[in-house]
């Protein structure tokens, strides 16, 4: 199947070549109106990264322009550090904050323009999606990682999308280990001449947090999370792409 998609495209661009239009436009960046992230508590992380890929198709060279936008839960993550100095006070302790953003909810778009504005077909889409949700797996330690659930979307736009949930669960060796169930939701869509990607990636369960072995106590610290609305937040961002 692999194979199969991987020439669809390629005819796709083959054609593109012979009708002599290898330009490809900029993919401009998937982004959430200024007015939801603040009704949310949420915030851009970072700048946009924007990236161009040169490929080789049958001897000719073609450009892929990528665009990629973070956002994150600013209120969740003070609502963490918040619980987290309260709960700490009582040894003594406080908390710095350092480490509350990896736990935090985080929204990331992904918008991939390709040569004559074609877009990626469906059946390699999947595969490309589940290509990235390996590596995400792989690179964040995320283990028994498996789809959910699955929901239709109304976009803003009109259209509707299919938002799919995937489940896992992350550890953090050593004093003061973290465990925290996560949940991922992805959706995907073709239109104006490019393919949008968009990934959330929230806390699905109470932080349950191992209290280091220099305390006057030992046990573990809960740190309290609404995960259906994280849910929601991340269902309403994507509602509110352009």
């Amino acid at each position: 199947m692999k194979n199969v998609t991987h020439l669809m495209l390629l005819c796709l661009i083959a054609t593109v070549l012979m009708a002599g239009c290898l330009e490809t436009e900029e993919a401009a960046p998937a982004t959430v109106n200024q007015a939801t992230l603040d009704k949310l508590g949420w915030t851009q992380s970072g700048e946009i990264l924007t990236d161009s890929m040169t490929q080789d198709v049958a001897g000719v060279e073609i450009i892929i322009n990528t665009a990629m936008v973070t956002y994150r839960d600013k209120n969740l993550m003070a609502e963490m550090i918040k619980q987290l100095d309260k709960m700490l006070g009582t040894y003594g302790s406080s908390a710095d904050g350092s480490g509350a953003g990896q736990f935090t909810s985080q929204f990331i778009t992904f918008r991939i323009a390709l040569p004559g504005g074609i877009s990626i077909p469906e059946s390699m889409l999947s595969g490309i999606i589940d290509k990235q949700m390996q590596n995400m797996t792989q690179e964040s330690n995320i283990q028994g990682f498996q789809e959910v659930s699955q929901e239709k979307v109304t976009l803003n736009s009109g259209s509707t999308v299919t938002a799919k949930s995937y489940e896992g669960f992350i550890e953090t060796g050593g004093e003061g280990m973290v465990s925290v169930k996560v949940r991922s939701v992805l959706a995907t869509w073709n239109g104006d001449g490019t393919t949008t990607i968009l990934i959330g990636i929230i806390p699905a369960d109470d932080l349950v947090m191992s209290l280091p072995t220099d305390m006057r106590s030992s046990g573990t610290l809960t740190i309290d999370i609404d995960e259906e609305q994280e849910y929601q937040n991340i269902l309403t961002l994507m509602k509110n792409v352009k």
